[in-house]
């Protein structure tokens, strides 16, 4: 039986997370924009805007982990 050699380097998979936790914060500050420009409900705003805060504390963890701090 062979084994299976993974082939991606640690860079690329530091790559492929940082461009992720990139893609997401800017996704979501498109929503909420897009629902400010509704002039949405306050309790939609606020869900939002609490969903943002905790991709932005994902994206920290990932940079955590790219930068080799836990």
């Amino acid at each position: 039986m062979s084994k299976i050699v993974n082939i991606t380097s640690k860079e690329d998979k530091d790559q492929k997370l940082q461009d992720i936790a990139n893609s997401l914060e800017e996704l979501m500050a498109e929503v909420i924009e897009a629902y400010e420009e509704e002039n949405a409900d306050s309790r939609k705003m606020d869900t939002l805007t609490e969903a943002l805060d905790a991709l932005e504390d994902a994206y920290e963890a990932v940079n955590d982990v790219l930068l080799e701090e836990i």
